[in-house]
């Protein structure tokens, strides 16, 4: 009773393992016994494997060769009862050929002798071989300098592109040191403290130039460090990207850039010496007014000291504003060092006020709406230029508009919160931007305006600030909006900070 038990704990524990088992019989090749993950592996039930011979596994698109090497590693096995696992395939009961490894053993039961085959299925590592193949033929083709270096600076492995760049070959490099291919005085100075990081376990990145064949080089530089199966850092594996091209071409677009702020700026200093000129012009009339008033009233002995009093007064108050107007224009030329905290209802007020005389000369209503009082900190006399930038182009459109010559000229700012965002929106009426040209007004040089009116750069800057540096985002659309009982369309740009 006892042994019975046995057998069945037996049993349960052979059907239960966790790799496929097979049982088959050394004279004839069937196959008497099989665990469930053997069952699942070939997708048939017991009773169905149980009736098979174990050739019957073998799939057909083996060739005879194959089949004989297989019959022949049996034999030799019986025989020489050697344990030796090797690969080879089964065909599963949906005539797909499963990849897998067999280790046998043989088992003699008193006249009687079997094999016992342990099955391994394959499938996963042979994909994960097959992607590993293409990643190593990927490595070996890749324009970037890949290298396998060990703890003594010792070059173990590289690819193509880094024997081709830093040797005369594979061979060359293999073998050597660091120190041997990039030089000792580079080595010491930009590469060891940055190596010897890598190899206390930290993922190092960094930019470096680098002199090969007396060309210049600028490279990108990742050392990563390389764990060996006992978890132990052995080495470092050196991926160097050269970024020369990139770099020029990053070169090339600073200058350019710095090209298009500084015709940016003699373009703004253009529009502010017309909006100084209208500023200016009123106090000035003013000013000559009371100064030929008092010459005319002395000259006639009508002058008294009340009227000579009020026209001096009047004079002071005049000189006064304009120098306040002149610091307003300087702060505004002012180049923003660093960011500050500035409230964005007066900041917009300010702008305004550069801009009144102007805007009221050519009958332009402003409507301000400021539902929010915003702080922000940021660059102040930068966000003056976007919001100067940006009005102007609307009082150019409104001009520019013939059909509102004898009708009423509007602008609206509005500024509230959304989000814990600020968010300003400012709109005409002047009917808005062709849909054929709306997405490229922010390209440089692009213009609508007559090329001896618009230079196309001040949309762009005004978008290169705030994308660039308030990190915020601009947009622009055309709206049809309700005021004063009436229907305006226009432009609405959105600047959201």
């Amino acid at each position: 009773m006892q042994e019975l038990q046995k057998l069945g704990i037996y049993k349960d524990i052979f059907s239960h393992l966790p790799m496929a088992i097979i049982i088959t019989d050394t004279n004839t090749g069937n196959i008497i016994d099989a665990n469930s993950k053997a069952c699942k592996l070939i997708g048939l039930s017991y009773e169905e494997i149980i009736k098979l011979n174990q050739y019957h596994l073998h799939p057909p698109l083996l060739n005879n060769e194959s089949k004989e090497q297989y019959k022949s590693f049996i034999n030799n096995f019986i025989s020489d009862k050697k344990k030796e696992s090797f690969e080879h395939a089964l065909i599963c009961s949906t005539n797909k050929c499963i990849p897998i490894k067999i280790s046998p053993s043989l088992i003699n039961i008193e006249d009687s002798s079997f094999i016992v085959y342990i099955i391994k299925d394959l499938r996963q590592i042979k994909i994960q071989e097959n992607i590993l193949s293409y990643y190593d033929k990927a490595l070996k083709k890749s324009s970037s300098f890949i290298s396998f270096i060990d703890a003594n600076y010792i070059y173990k492995s590289v690819n193509v592109s880094y024997s081709k760049t830093f040797a005369n070959g594979h061979d060359s490099i293999i073998g050597k040191s660091m120190i041997d291919v990039l030089g000792e005085e580079y080595f010491n100075e930009v590469v060891k403290e940055k190596f010897d990081r890598a190899l206390n376990g930290e993922s190092i990145d960094y930019d470096s130039y680098l002199q090969i064949n007396n060309e210049t080089n600028f490279f990108n530089i990742h050392f990563e460090p390389y764990y060996s199966i006992e978890n132990k850092i052995v080495g470092v594996v050196s991926n160097i990207y050269n970024k020369t091209r990139y770099k020029e071409y990053e070169e090339e677009n600073e200058k350019k850039e710095k090209l298009l702020v500084q015709q940016s700026k003699m373009a703004a200093m253009g529009e502010m010496l017309e909006n100084i000129a209208h500023q200016w012009r009123q106090p000035l009339s003013m000013i000559s007014t009371c100064s030929s008033g008092i010459s005319l009233q002395k000259e006639f002995g009508t002058l008294s000291d009340e009227i000579l009093i009020d026209s001096l007064k009047t004079i002071t108050d005049t000189t006064i504003y304009l120098s306040q107007t002149i610091d307003d224009f300087k702060n505004f030329f002012e180049r923003d060092k660093q960011k500050i905290k500035f409230n964005i209802n007066e900041n917009t007020n300010k702008t305004l006020n550069l801009i009144d005389m102007s805007f009221a000369g050519n009958n332009i209503e402003v409507i301000k709406d400021y539902k929010d009082e915003i702080d922000i900190k940021s660059y102040n006399n930068e966000f003056m230029q976007v919001l100067l930038n940006i009005i102007n182009n609307a009082k150019d459109a409104i001009l520019s508009n013939k059909m509102l010559k004898e009708k009423r000229k509007i602008i609206h700012i509005s500024i509230y919160k959304q989000n814990n965002n600020a968010v300003i929106e400012i709109k005409d009426n002047a009917g808005g931007i062709p849909d054929e040209v709306i997405d490229k007004i922010f390209e440089p040089y692009f213009t609508t305006k007559h090329q001896t009116q618009g230079t196309g750069i001040g949309l762009f800057m005004t978008r290169e600030i705030v994308v660039k540096h308030m990190e915020g985002q601009i947009e622009v659309e055309n709206v049809e909006y309700s005021f004063d009982e009436k229907i305006y369309k226009g432009a609405l740009f959105r600047i959201i900070i």
